[in-house]
């Protein structure tokens, strides 16, 4: 009988054990894709094969506005717990990924000017001794270096309006939080030598590895899309997905959303495309230019993952782009009861799109959304909650770890692979 109690305690103490392991540090030739759960907003951070690193948003969404304006919806809880920011959030997952010596972020892109992917400025922030206020990426680049910043429309900021002077908040862009962008920018710059630059549609140059670039000549970052300008595949040559005149059509109104940056990683067979909130969707309120996916699939192609579009919205992820890109893996960047829009969430399961299971995690799902669309989509997620972290090997194979994000460290909830890259 204590036999067996003592076999029972060492399986209980196992399990525990194994429960608490911790995501194991990456080793130079990994590239490692971190999409980080902070509750509010996108966040992804990739460390490169060569150990050069960057960040593709930093949000920090007004939660209180959401809840008052969307309810009976409402906003996740901040991760780990309500004694972080989203900024000071990230600034942990840096620092248990990097280690305190090696605190520093060598690329920064900004896809667009919307609160969930850069923050909000409110009454809680809190206030620089550099004389700018404390949210997302504002608060994460206080305290860790960023070496380039890039966004979609540096240093001119006039299309399709001037975002220096709009007042009315025109695009979902909030005139306090952009104006806060710029004295940042401006200090960081002036200070602390950072770059800033444009994105540049059509390059392999921006981004490329810093450290060792010779020894992985497999690896590519490529520019794909920026505000209305799509690359068309050879040189650095764009075409236009609309005008500017069809974007004001609506009473001189637009949405940001439309102007985010795309972009794809290769490393070997392995592809990866990250787009912003880019759209994709035709019906009675929206027309063909809206649909950004469709001309923009071809120039992507196959990938192996992929971040879903505008959080899995209803307004993106739509049939041509799944078909064409066909991930295995697909993550979204999720907060709102409303992620993912029920057809999203349809064709993310269906047989009859593209020419494989795909594997769906999202970084929070409301067990309302659930109700709302009913069960079937919850049994075909692989994780509900956490942050997401694609770990890439030099071979192609890769796998998913699901991390908790309740907790402050780098605790594995459940891994899942290795697939292997086509």
């Amino acid at each position: 009988m204590r036999k067996s109690i003592l076999f029972l305690f060492a399986i209980v103490c196992a399990a525990f054990m194994a429960a608490q392991e911790q995501l194991p540090k990456w080793e130079k030739g990994y590239l490692d894709i971190h999409h980080i759960n902070t509750g509010r907003g996108s966040c992804a951070f990739l460390i490169l094969p060569d150990g050069t690193n960057m960040m593709i948003d930093a949000g920090d969404f007004d939660n209180e506005a959401f809840d008052a304006k969307y309810a009976p919806m409402f906003a996740p809880q901040v991760f780990p717990n309500s004694s972080y920011t989203a900024g000071s959030s990230i600034i942990n997952y840096l620092t248990n990924v990097l280690g305190r010596d090696k605190l520093s972020i060598d690329y920064f892109l900004l896809t667009h000017f919307h609160s969930d992917h850069y923050g909000s400025v409110r009454t809680a922030s809190g206030t620089s001794e550099n004389g700018y206020r404390l949210t997302g990426l504002t608060e994460v680049g206080d305290v860790i270096p960023i070496k380039t910043y890039v966004d979609r429309d540096y240093p001119d900021y006039n299309f399709p309006v001037d975002l220096r002077t709009n007042a009315s908040g025109n695009g979902g862009v909030e005139p306090a939080t952009f104006q806060n962008l710029l004295k940042f920018l401006e200090f960081q710059k002036t200070n602390n030598g950072m770059k800033v630059e444009k994105f540049d549609i059509g390059s392999n140059k921006q981004f490329v590895l810093k450290k060792e670039p010779k020894s992985y000549p497999g690896f590519e970052i490529r520019n794909i899309k920026s505000n209305n300008l799509l690359w068309t595949g050879k040189g650095k040559n764009t075409t236009p997905l609309f005008t500017k005149e069809e974007l004001l059509a609506k009473n001189g109104k637009f949405n940001d959303n439309q102007m985010s940056t795309a972009l794809v990683v290769k490393y070997g067979k392995f592809k990866y495309y990250a787009g912003g909130d880019n759209s994709g969707l035709v019906d009675q309120d929206h027309a063909e230019w809206y649909d950004i996916e469709t001309p923009m699939a071809p120039l992507v192609g196959k990938v192996s993952a992929m971040s879903l579009n505008h959080h899995s919205n209803r307004d993106a992820t739509n049939r041509n782009f799944l078909d064409v890109l066909d991930p295995k893996v697909v993550v979204a960047q999720s907060w709102s009861p409303d992620h993912p829009g029920p057809e999203v969430g349809q064709r993310l399961l269906s047989g009859n799109v593209g020419t494989q299971k795909r594997e769906i995690f999202m970084t929070y799902y409301h067990e309302e959304t659930g109700i709302g669309i009913g069960p079937w989509f919850s049994r075909g997620v692989k994780a509900k909650e956490g942050h997401i972290v694609i770990r890439v090997y030099p071979d192609g194979k890769y796998d998913v770890y699901v991390l908790d994000s309740r907790k402050s460290n780098m605790t594995i909830v459940k891994k899942f692979g290795p697939y292997v890259s086509e």
